[in-house]
């Protein structure tokens, strides 16, 4: 029988893993299963007539069982059109990716999860998603020729519509 220290390990060990879920969980009931797209695992994707736009939740390696839970939020765009160079899991299956930051500045490098700020994390995750969707549907086609041309910047299709710090 397992000592009260392990049974504690493996609550809070619980406890942290059913955090990222209810939160990726909450992101899709609330952003993108209503904007119509698909869920595999904590990957988001929705496919449009040109392209597509995919978004994936990555817990930190470095998390532990106590709070918070942190995670990175990475975007990716691909192009039903065209073969991928260079084939991969994940999200190094679609065209193009980068973390959130990139393509919205204001958004964080890293977000951080506790009880406290579960809910205004949800919200600014949300609102930086939606820019970022908004920014895919603007500039999908730029991406898809500096992808053509093998353009990039900082690993990502060259936009010149994008910071370049």
């Amino acid at each position: 029988m397992p000592n009260s220290a392990q049974v504690v390990s493996i609550e809070s060990s619980d406890l942290q893993k059913k955090t990222g879920d209810l939160f990726t969980d909450r992101l899709y009931r609330e952003l993108f299963k209503p904007d119509g797209f698909k869920k595999k695992g904590k990957t988001f994707s929705r496919l449009h007539a040109t392209y597509g736009e995919h978004y994936n939740i990555q817990g930190s390696a470095w998390n532990s069982p106590h709070e918070p839970w942190r995670f990175y939020v990475n975007c990716g765009v691909s192009f039903p059109d065209i073969p991928v160079h260079t084939k991969g899991a994940g999200m190094r299956a679609f065209h193009a990716h980068t973390r959130l930051r990139f393509l919205v500045p204001e958004s964080l490098s890293e977000y951080a999860i506790t009880h406290e700020n579960f809910e205004a994390t949800l919200a600014k995750v949300v609102a930086h998603l939606k820019k970022c969707s908004s920014y895919f549907a603007q500039r999908h086609e730029v991406l898809r020729r500096s992808y053509l041309d093998k353009k990039y910047r900082r690993g990502f299709p060259h936009d010149p519509d994008l910071r370049s710090d």
